[in-house]
């Protein structure tokens, strides 16, 4: 297979399980059409989110050149006194619970090589800039966890379009130590995100998202290089009955 037939593989594979997502979605919520929604009970919601090569942002991000993506449910409940009807909640509360995350494979470590290392960002072999194997190739880990601390703030709550802001933070477990071979396969994180929410607060809806994503694991392993990730969200939204 060539380079860009790989490259466009990687990413038909992640918009299929994407896709399949959506669907076990629609499915397990087709039954509640002919009850009504209430956004003042909470919600529940299927995300799946991508990103490119992650930048070089000091201390939120030193591992360059790192592709990320994840799939999740969030469950949501509101903080505070109910909304009025046919309204979202100006606050909730966010579990967003990811049974499936990836990472590109990790970068090798010079540490303890004789190498100087004034950052992290020159203690690890670069990746090869001409290398394009796929958006996740072969050895790309796997991981899984949650974010239990979320909060969100939503505007516009009545109409067709909601748009709303949020933070979250949580921890992934991955199958192998990222993003270096020095670090640690627990990692922990936290997120800040900019999104709307399309269809009216008693119906489902799509969601379209900006999330700016950060890993690492707080010194708890013998090098602590962040990777920041810009991931692009998108996802079904149903208030619950």
């Amino acid at each position: 297979m060539t380079v860009r037939g790989r490259w466009t593989a990687g990413r038909t594979a992640f918009g299929v399980v994407l896709a399949m997502t959506a669907l076990l979605f629609d499915a397990a919520t087709a039954g509640a059409q002919s009850e009504r929604l209430d956004p003042r009970n909470g919600a529940l919601e299927f995300w799946g989110a991508l990103s490119g090569r992650s930048p070089q942002w000091g201390i939120l991000g030193e591992t360059p050149h790192m592709r990320f993506g994840q799939l999740a449910v969030r469950l949501s409940r509101p903080i505070g006194a109910p909304a009025a009807e046919g309204e979202f909640p100006t606050l909730e509360w966010t579990i967003d619970v990811i049974p499936l995350a990836r990472l590109s494979p990790p970068l090798v470590s010079l540490r303890g090589a004789g190498v100087p290392c004034p950052t992290a960002a020159l203690c690890v072999l670069p990746p090869d800039p001409a290398d394009r194997s796929g958006l996740f190739p072969p050895g790309a880990p796997l991981g899984a966890g949650i974010a239990p601390l979320g909060l969100v703030r939503r505007f516009h709550r009545r109409g067709p379009v909601s748009p709303w802001i949020g933070v979250s933070g949580g921890a992934l477990l991955f199958s192998e130590r990222v993003p270096t071979t020095k670090a640690a396969q627990f990692n922990f994180t936290a997120s800040a995100e900019v999104g709307l929410r399309f269809g009216p607060p008693t119906e489902r809806g799509i969601t379209l998202a900006y999330r700016f994503h950060h890993i690492s694991n707080a010194g708890t392993a013998g090098e602590n290089p962040g990777v920041a990730s810009h991931l692009i969200m998108v996802g079904m939204h149903r208030p619950r009955r």
